[in-house]
């Protein structure tokens, strides 16, 4: 098994990855053990898991399981629509909104249902593609009712890439194109995809168009009004009165208050701390400490993103060896005998979620 692990090069690369990430806190000002590495710890399970036989029998149970677990929290979802006020959905984010909740976090959900089309398209397309078809409509429907907007665009990038993948068919076209009437129908059918899309163009052009001084105070007018019988009219004459008032709202900065705007200023900020050192970063485990110190933000613990994440711990040569582990794990797909589009799927899906 060791022999296999080192000619395995997506085992020894994660290996490798994970020596480098401890050797990162001879230059870190963090004690070695914390979360973090109780977390990267979980990489060598990797070479454990890989040189266990599993036969495909078991790994095909092991499909068809996660999909029935998709399935249990789409039929909780319905429930909560129905009743919304239960304990059984995940508490945290858009907790007030009426959408299709779940067990999981939205961020999460939404990714393991467009994992769970792809899993469809493999296991069933070819087999039973009535099958397939209905159940990818039925994920995609519980996909555009979760709110989770990383998981939809997943979706609609890496769908029609599996569709292709599978075969070169006229059902292939078929099948694409249902979907896709499916997804323009479901805009104007589904609410939360419908205000998902809104909402993120209309954050986007915040930020490149930010609002006058004059629409800053209507809104603050239509917030104050919504909580007493005052007209919007009332509080709009009654703060151009107040110059410290007026002053206050001047200063506020709404495109950056939304989850676009806070991952832009996130960004940004990030972009200049990957610059101060970036051949070897700051070390494992110092991205909050840096990030709050340098820019007195006691709130930021990760910049939601995990490319700028390693960037900035690890440095560009953290990044080369993560980026290697995924290279290694694409090579996989095109040097095997069995073209599983799933083994080339899956890295990319994984890299995009990463981002």
């Amino acid at each position: 098994k060791l022999f296999t692990i080192i000619q395995t090069p997506i085992l020894w690369s994660t290996i490798l990855f994970f020596i480098y990430f401890l050797i990162s806190y001879s230059w870190s000002e963090s004690t070695i053990w914390n979360i973090t590495t109780q977390k990267q710890i979980l990489i060598l399970l990797l070479p454990v898991l890989y040189t266990l036989n599993f036969k495909n029998n078991y790994i095909n149970k092991a499909k068809h399981g996660f999909l029935i677990g998709l399935f249990i929290n789409i039929l909780l979802s319905m429930f909560t629509l129905i009743y919304p006020q239960n304990n059984f959905f995940k508490k945290g984010h858009y907790e007030n909104n009426l959408f299709a909740h779940g067990f999981l976090d939205h961020f999460d959900y939404s990714i393991f249902l467009c994992f769970g089309v792809l899993l469809a398209i493999s296991l069933y397309k070819l087999k039973k593609p009535i099958l397939g078809l209905v159940l990818v409509m039925i994920l995609s429907v519980a996909l555009l009712n979760s709110y989770g907007r990383i998981g939809i665009i997943a979706f609609c990038i890496f769908f029609p890439i599996s569709i292709f993948m599978q075969s070169n068919s006229r059902f292939n076209y078929i099948f694409l194109f249902s979907i896709l009437v499916f997804i323009v129908i479901s805009f104007y059918t589904f609410s939360p995809f419908k205000n998902r899309i809104t909402q993120t163009i209309y954050n986007i052009e915040q930020i490149y168009n930010p609002l006058s001084l004059e629409e800053k105070i209507e809104l603050d007018a239509i917030y104050l009004s919504n909580k007493d019988s005052l007209t919007k009219e009332f509080y709009i004459g009654k703060i151009k009165q107040d110059a410290k008032w007026i002053e206050y709202i001047k200063n506020k900065t709404p495109q950056y208050e939304t989850s676009i705007g806070q991952r832009y200023i996130y960004t940004k900020n990030s972009i200049k701390l990957t610059k101060k050192k970036p051949l070897f970063g700051f070390g494992a485990n110092q991205f909050q400490h840096t990030y709050q110190s340098i820019f007195d933000d006691k709130n930021t613990k990760h910049p939601h993103n995990n490319f700028i994440f390693i960037m900035i711990e690890l440095g560009l040569f953290g990044l080369f060896l993560v980026l290697l582990i995924f290279a290694f794990h694409i090579k996989q797909y095109f040097t095997s005998n069995t073209k599983s589009f799933l083994k080339f799927i899956f890295p990319l899906f994984f890299m995009f979620i990463m981002f």
